[in-house]
């Protein structure tokens, strides 16, 4: 056998027989160790994962495999692309020895491989196939960020492939939708600690904010108008590709829009007047459209939002003021309504402040915290073309905030992309001060006129302000230009810009087309025009020629940079005018000149009236000289406008100031300067570029206005110069904005007209000063420095970088590419700039957990303070619940040193989740560090600040951090740095918080039309920045250390209010736990004290207090009173009270007795001693038990007296035993003893009568001073205040709270506890509450508890419901786009003298008859209004953070909330957005549960009712009725 064995060693790589002989030979004792390219074809079989979820192979059939060696795995019909890898594993033998190798079913299923089929393996380089990039796409499921940062190292190490599942704490979370090396996608690769993960959400919620502007009616190139773009292609093709995706987003819509009113209109305009920076008045509208709904069959909303277009301008411009002057009249319709104010042009438009509205909800995302949604979108849709103005004030407010939340905003144009940069702002600002700057060492944003500190006063004067542009990094665009008919060709010329004059001239009223002719290209062999300017022929170019010439037009330029401020160029301005015209027909006799007549006004994209500035001919020196720009830009759209015309030419840098501008001649460029009427679109990476060119600008007068004193009205927007002696104008290399100047001529009607209906002011000059020219998110260059030296040397990165929107700077500005990195990790693949992002639009990306960015030694020395604090660790002292206490063995330097790591890796975790990011180092492609990029550049290093300390981030990845306490972790937010680290024996944390001038807030006013309103009510809310600067991180670290043990307001701490509502379904069975009938009321309470059980079942305690003290069970304390009434039921109060004071529940110390010894007399004794069982009289209903006891009370009393009886369920064995002897009874006479909310009484001669204290079996009101009106109604009258304020209130504490661990299997890798807090009365009739409360828990392992909850009470006829955690009547100061919908009573309710003598005791007659109406309506009782409280008493819940203005209902379905407002005012309704399909309270549901159509239906029910007086009316007279004949005593209850 041996000998068979040597003589077949060299033939292993041939396939062998499967004989017994031939498997058990041996194998050669050393074999050769693979090379990488070594293969080797197997037969593969497929197995179940539940056999093993891994790949088995058979080692032995392959010699030179070594544990650890990456192969590859492709099938005999596949090729490369989709092959699989996996890691050798350890050599444990193989079971089945005929075995080679076998996949599990999911990898053969995603690759194609069938059973018994050939596979080749490969060995291939490890460090080769590592991914650089995975996307993750998960659903229905909230995945907090420090989930996705522990899922992230789980995944380090393993082989993953496209569209496997990935399984997380015993549940798939997530899928892997696409893997990225070198920016390529590949279907499989392994996860290394450089591994950025990205991870998407199908389940977010999506803001879409539709501009409802001028140009929205006005028709695109195609024929469609723009509305009908949205309405008919885009968001039909939007939810196409969602549904394709499978998300399942939760969608608001929202119409946003601006009216200007002139001065004579703004008495009539009453409302929210607001002016803005340019003096003139507007008022802001919002529609709502479709409210937090997942939309399912999207048709019925496209066809609300295509009818709201058609209404709008009705509503905004007549029916919004027609209400007005009803109200302000009071009586009848006015005398005459008025047709006033005029929509603005879509960059007057309120986007920023529609985009801080859609902030407010997300910025409080930790409250009504859903479990099911992750990720925030907002997408806005605009017929502009990306350009808007807008305020400083709120747009640093609002950068600042979505830095803050995470998140960038799309923006969607449905016009044409633009020749200028976009999407782009400008704002009117002044220059920052650069002295102040560099004095107070506030570092490179000190010089940004955006960020920088300027004089406030001073800046609201109009005159010293001056006009910046600014790109938005946190806006990527995307143009949805598809146009219906027309086929897509790709030589196609497509018009860049609108020639909406021209367009509506029409050829049969005016040959326009004829006059204007584009010059051809030269000859290709042509390289420039000569000297004499000879003719280049009609030779049409090629595409190649086009871009090429596009190229070299469009290329960054060396001129386009910051030029040397003794460097100012002069450049020419060439006024060719149609009398040059025969001058050039004669050199260029095939050509006519393309220049406008001069009776026909350019074409504009919108009509504006612009006006700039020159500077005074005899004053060059007070252009700054970084400052002047040549490009003739007033607007991002008019450099366009101007380029129509062919006789531009572009100025050189080199032409002396005295000579004479150039005839004719030139070159190339200057002959063709407007060569993107060549350029058919395509899409191009980054950053669009646009040609320096210069117009001849000369009045035949000349005009040199200042700053400060605004120029004359030219006669139409632009006018083509009349012929005219040229002028020379001083500019530098940078473009600069050069106004032209014009001599006024004759109108024609149509530019007459549209100056008049210009809503756009004069301006002062349109010089853009922001150095913020950083691309948009999604480009190529985003987030890496062009220039590693302009951002570390501050003199220079720091000037201000003159840029214009349609010539872009080459270099991105150190204070937004910091900021802007923010997203680095977000993009593996080079975009797009102008490409349609259909992955962003539908599955949002969440913020990445690393970032590179971090300041150079100097930037932290001039712009940050630096804060720190730290914390010994004493394992003796840490008592947390946030941290797994470390098991380790060792010193005590060991046992520290551990329990450092897990406190390190809980404060890197809860900082994770309120919005921080791992600094890592970067890696250049030869796989070095980029030391420059991410840490402080070079050894100098100073000590003043930082210590000598080495701050340069360590970890490649979020995975690499917290290895050990070696090495600090370094988190980073947008103006805040923490570093925390290990010193031995404490934790350092310290903070370096840059210096910035503080945001202030935005105080706001607009209409807002909700999706369930009338018409437009008037909203007042304050845009504010939250920033963590001021955060109470100290406490929050104490906390995760476990020196703290409770949340504080301040700390930002996730909660969750749930719900227990009774509902009106049948049970499906009746029968208790030992066989008895229950009715329904006890089957409920049953089901609430199983909630209780495991409530306590669940409850936290540290190992040793466990053992010392463990907490006594949970206790509810039931009763048929309202929770306002319950508090004077002084039987109540006294369990109430001994809850609050009981101890653990264990022997007494000197207890002795045993109950087998004691007689029935004895055991009666013992139960009327000071400490035996409460004998009281009990209220049930309308029943009184007297000198009873509950049978809770009595186990309790059993389990603590007697040494004997030592646990609950023998105490109850004893409980049966005394009753069949004779010593108790139920007070009804149906159940036997029972450990519950039931009533006993002691029987025969153990009955010992105890005497009332009151004569009433219930009190409810003991002062006269606190008795309501007796039968006065309404009773929303104020009630008579305490007549003696030093009288002391009693605090009544209503709730429990306990810490909770909702992982008792300890499938998680880290400590998953909550904080609850839940009722102690419950009434069987009214909903029971309990909230969770939480930081850094897992949503899943919270989310599966909730479920098991909801399934264990379904049974007893209860439903757990999400609800909001505040009163819904401030829904709208959180989210201004959800409100409630008012429901007034057609007839208020009427008045009944001594409505109280009428009414069973216990009963409120406050709104009573509000109360019956409500529960006609199947709603029952949540929150009852705080007035309705005794006002001697001072109630408390320790969950609610303000008092309930007014009662509040929910409907038994749970899908709504009404509010009691009293009297004529009826009600308020909300819809309950927390409720879902698939979500709480729909768990027994299938997916088609609709609970908003649901509510729907509720509300309408009610609203019929309330709003019909006949049905109102017989509906009062029949409760006065009930009231007159007197209320029936209702049947017996067994409780």
């Amino acid at each position: 056998m041996t000998s068979r064995a040597e003589s077949q060693q060299s033939h292993y790589s041939r396939r062998r027989s499967n004989t017994a002989q031939s498997i058990l030979r041996p194998m050669p004792s050393q074999a050769t160790p693979l090379k990488y390219g070594d293969f080797k074809v197997f037969n593969s079989w497929v197995h179940d994962t539940k056999e093993s979820s891994s790949i088995i192979f058979n080692q032995s059939w392959w010699p030179g495999v070594a544990e650890g060696d990456m192969l590859r795995i492709i099938g005999s019909n596949s090729g490369p692309e989709s092959s699989f890898l996996f890691i050798v594993p350890r050599d444990d033998g193989c079971a089945k020895h005929q075995l080679q190798i076998s996949i599990p079913k999911p990898i053969a299923e995603a690759f194609h491989l069938r059973n018994n089929s050939e596979v080749t393996l490969t060995k291939v380089d490890r460090d080769s196939c590592g991914a650089d990039y995975i996307e993750l796409v998960f659903q229905d499921q909230y995945l907090g960020r420090n989930v996705m940062w522990r899922l992230g190292k789980d995944l380090v190490g393993r082989c993953v492939y496209v569209g496997q599942e990935v399984n997380f704490v015993g549940n798939i979370v997530a899928k892997i939708q696409c893997i990225y090396i070198e920016g390529k996608t590949v279907s499989t690769a392994c996860i290394t600690p450089s591994t950025r993960t990205i991870y998407r959400s199908l389940s977010a919620k999506v803001t879409i904010f539709i501009q409802v502007c001028r140009e929205l009616w006005e028709f695109a190139g195609d024929g469609e108008r723009y509305y009908e773009k949205i309405v008919h292609s885009f968001l039909p093709a939007l939810f196409t590709k969602w549904r394709e995706t499978g998300t399942n987003h939760t969608v608001t819509i929202v119409l946003i829009s601006r009216v200007f009113y002139e001065e004579s209109e703004i008495d009539y305009a009453a409302g929210p007047l607001r002016q803005d920076d340019y003096g003139k008045w507007y008022k802001d509208f919002f529609k709502v459209i479709t409210d937090l709904e997942i939309i399912h069959e999207w048709k019925p909303s496209l066809v609300s939002l295509k009818d709201s277009f058609w209404d709008f301008q009705r509503d905004i411009l007549l029916t919004h003021h027609y209400h007005q002057s009803n109200q302000d009249f009071g009586m009848g319709p006015p005398a005459q309504v008025r047709l006033i104010g005029r929509i603005s042009f879509a960059h007057d438009g309120p986007i920023l402040e529609a985009l801080n509205l859609g902030l407010n909800p997300t910025e409080t995302h930790y409250i009504d915290r859903s479990l099911s949604l992750t990720g925030t979108m907002i997408v806005l849709v605009t017929p502009g073309t990306g350009y808007f103005k807008v305020s400083k004030h709120l747009l640093r407010l609002t950068t600042t905030r979505l830095l803050d939340q995470g998140f960038g905003i799309d923006l969607v144009s449905l016009a044409k992309p633009p020749l200028h940069q976009s999407p782009i702002f400008s704002f009117q600002g002044m220059e920052p001060d650069v002295k102040s700057g560099v004095e107070g060492k506030l570092g490179p944003q000190s010089f940004d006129p955006l960020w920088g500190n300027v004089d406030e006063k001073a800046e609201e004067d109009p005159n010293s302000r001056k006009t910046f542009w600014w790109e938005p990094f946190w806006l990527s665009i995307t143009f949805w230009d598809k146009q219906m008919d027309l086929p897509v060709r790709e030589d196609r010329f497509i018009g860049r810009a609108k020639m909406h004059q021209i367009q509506m001239l029409g050829l049969l009223e005016l040959d326009v087309l004829s006059s204007i002719e584009v010059p051809f290209m030269p000859d290709p062999l042509e390289s420039s025009i000569g000297p004499s300017g000879e003719d280049v022929g009609d030779v049409a170019p090629s595409k190649l020629d086009a871009e090429k010439f596009d190229t070299d037009i469009f290329a960054l330029k060396p001129e386009s940079k910051i030029s040397n401020p003794a460097r100012n160029s002069i450049t020419s301005l060439n006024n060719t005018t149609t009398n040059a015209a025969p001058t050039r027909a004669e050199k260029r006799s095939s050509h006519r000149n393309s220049v406008l007549p001069t009776r026909i006004d350019p074409i504009e994209e919108s009509p504006k009236r612009i006006i700039i500035d020159l500077p005074n001919d005899d004053t060059p020196n007070k252009i700054p000289s970084t400052l002047a720009v040549s490009t003739l830009s007033t607007s991002p759209s008019q450099s366009s406008i101007r380029s129509l015309r062919s006789n531009l030419s572009i100025g050189s840098p080199k032409t002396p100031r005295n000579s004479q501008p150039s005839s004719s001649r030139g070159t190339l460029v200057s002959k063709l300067a407007p060569s993107w009427l060549f350029n058919p679109f395509r899409s191009g990476p980054s950053e669009p570029q646009a040609s320096q060119i210069s117009v001849s600008a000369s009045p035949s007068t000349p005009i040199t206005p200042t700053p400060a004193q605004p120029l004359p009205r030219t006669s139409s927007p632009i006018r083509m110069p009349t012929p005219s002696k040229p002028t020379v104008a001083q500019v530098s290399r940078s473009p600069l904005p050069v106004a032209i100047k014009n001599q006024p001529m004759s109108r024609s009607g149509i530019s007459r007209t549209y100056e008049e209906d210009s809503l756009m002011p004069h301006r002062a000059s349109f010089v853009r000063r922001s150095p913020i020219n950083t691309p948009p998110r999604d480009e190529a260059t985003f987030g890496k420095r062009r220039s590693v030296a302009s951002i570390h040397t501050l003199p220079t990165s720091s000037l201000p970088v003159v840029c214009n929107p349609s010539q872009p700077q080459s270099s991105v500005p150190h204070t937004q590419s910091s900021l802007a990195r923010r997203w680095q990790h977000m993009f593996p693949q080079v975009l797009h700039k102008y490409e349609i992002k259909w992955k962003a639009l539908s599955v949002p990306v969440c913020l990445p957990l690393t970032v590179e960015h971090f300041p150079s030694h100097s930037e932290l020395e001039l712009s940050y303070d630096v804060f720190s604090y730290d914390f010994v660790v004493d394992p003796s002292e840490m008592r947390s619940f946030l941290v797994n206490p470390p098991t380790i063995q060792g010193s005590s330097d060991d046992l520290r040193r551990a329990w450092a790591l897990v406190v390190m890796r809980g404060m890197a975790a809860v900082r994770l989740a309120q919005g921080f990011q791992f600094v890592v180092r970067g890696e250049n492609k030869n796989g070095g560090e980029v030391e420059e990029r991410v840490g402080p550049v070079g050894p100098k290093r100073g000590k003043s600040l930082l210590n000598g300390e080495d701050l340069t981030p360590r970890p490649l990845g979020s995975s690499d951090v917290l290895r050990s306490t070696l090495d600090p972790v370094y988190l980073s937010m947008t103006n805040e740095i923490h570093r925390i680290s290990y010193t031995g024996e404490a934790i350092q944390v310290r903070r370096y918080v840059r210096r910035m001038a503080p945001t202030k807030p935005f105080h706001y006013q607009c209409l807002m039309w909700p999706k369930l309103g009338g018409g437009y009510t008037e909203l007042s809310t304050t845009f504010s920045s939250y920033g963590l600067e001021n955060y109470g991180w100290n406490r929050l670290d104490m906390l995760v250390a476990g020196y703290e043990h409770h949340f504080n307001e301040s700390l930002r701490y996730w909660r969750t209010r749930f719900i227990v509502i009774p509902t009106a379904e049948p049970l499906s069975s009746t029968t208790g736990p030992s066989g008895e009938n229950f009715n329904e009321e006890e089957m409920r309470i049953l089901g609430i004290e199983k909630l209780a059980e495991q409530f306590t079942k669940l409850r936290w305690q540290p190992a040793e207090e466990k053992v010392t003290h463990p907490a006594p069970p949970v206790r509810l304390l039931h009763t048929t009173l309202g929770p306002a009434v319950s508090v004077r039921d002084a039987a109540l109060m006294d369990q109430l009270d001994q809850i609050h004071a009981a101890g653990p529940l264990r022997k007494k110390v000197k207890s002795e007795r045993e109950i087998v010894d004691m007689s029935l007399a004895a055991i009666a004794k013992a139960m009327r001693e000071e400490d035996g069982v409460p004998i009281k009289n009990y209220h049930w209903h309308r029943s009184h038990y007297a000198n009873s006891f509950i049978g809770y009370d009595f186990v309790s009393w059993l389990v603590r007296e007697f040494r004997d009886v030592s646990s609950r369920s023998q105490a109850v064995e004893w409980g049966i035993k005394l009753q069949e002897q004779g010593l108790f009874e139920h007070c009804r006479g149906y159940h036997n003893f029972l450990d519950g909310h039931y009533y006993y009484r002691l029987k025969g001669e153990n009955i010992v009568p105890t005497t009332p204290t009151n004569k009433r079996w219930f009190s409810r009101y003991t002062d006269d001073n606190l008795r309501p009106g007796s039968g006065y109604y309404p009773s929303s009258a104020p009630r008579p205040k305490n007549p003696s304020p030093r009288r002391a209130k009693k605090r009544i504490i209503l709730s429990q709270s306990m810490v909770i661990d909702i992982d008792p299997n300890k499938k998680s890798d880290q400590a998953e506890s909550v904080v609850l807090h839940h009722d102690i009365i419950h009434n069987p009739g009214t909903v029971f509450h309990f909230e969770l409360q939480w930081l850094g828990t897992t949503a899943r392992c919270i989310e599966d508890l909730i479920r098991q909850w909801s399934r264990l009470i379904e049974r007893h006829g209860l439903r757990l419901v999400e609800a909001y955690v505040t009163q819904i009547n401030d829904i709208r100061d959180r989210n201004a786009f959800q409100s409630c919908f008012p429901l007034r009573l057609a007839i208020p309710p009427p008045i009944v003298m001594d409505l109280e003598k009428k009414v069973p005791e216990g009963t409120h007659t406050t709104q009573y008859f509000e109360y019956a109406l409500l529960r006609k309506f199947g709603y029952i009782l949540d929150v009852e209004a705080a007035g309705l409280y005794p006002e001697q008493a001072e109630i408390f819940y320790s969950y609610r953070r303000s008092a309930y203005k007014y009662s509040q209902f929910v409907h038994r379905s749970g899908a709504a909330f009404v509010q009691v407002l009293g009297g004529s005012q009826g009600f308020i309704f909300l819809t309950n957005r927390l409720m879902g399909p698939g979500r709480m309270g729909t768990t027994l549901k299938n997916k088609e549960y609709r609970p908003g159509a649901l509510a729907e239906e509720i509300r309408l029910d009610l609203h019929r009712f309330v709003s019909n007086k006949v049905a109102l009316q017989k509906f009062y007279d029949d409760e006065v009725d009930k009231l007159g004949r007197g209320l029936d005593e209702p049947p017996p209850l067994s409780i």
